[in-house]
């Protein structure tokens, strides 16, 4: 009689041992969904944000908030200059930040020389994406 109470006590433990594996799993994975979302979000700064920040150009708040989006040494062309895009227009470089005033931003987007293609923009040091309020 002993051996199959001893059989299903190891039945037991071994069900509990999954579950509980499967909940440290089901945990780690979270962890990881949440750390790579914030990621992506350092690559943006939002209307709230800019707000925040009391700039008074978008330049002010992209020193304050972000200021990795203006070294170029950050990205992986170091030679080739950042460019600035505003609702879809290329304006020139990072100075031309300073001519956009912060109230009329609603997000500001840093994208790396690797990623440029994928948002249409030609061999470049990367670039910094600006939609105003009225631009979408």
């Amino acid at each position: 009689m002993r051996v199959p109470t001893r059989i299903a006590r190891t039945k037991q433990i071994l069900v509990f041992g999954l579950v509980l594996l499967g909940a440290c799993v089901s945990a780690g994975t979270q962890e990881l969904r949440t750390s790579q979302s914030t990621a992506v979000d350092r690559e943006v700064i939002a209307e709230e944000e800019i707000a925040n920040s009391h700039a008074l150009t978008a330049y002010q708040a992209i020193e304050r908030l972000r200021p990795r989006f203006l070294i170029t040494a950050v990205d992986l062309s170091p030679a080739t200059a950042r460019q600035v895009y505003l609702n879809g227009v290329a304006l020139g470089g990072v100075n031309e930040l300073r001519t956009i005033p912060a109230s009329s931003v609603r997000e500001i987007r840093f994208v790396r020389s690797t990623d440029a293609p994928v948002f249409g923009i030609g061999p470049s040091g990367g670039a910094i994406l600006v939609v105003s309020k009225a631009g979408r």
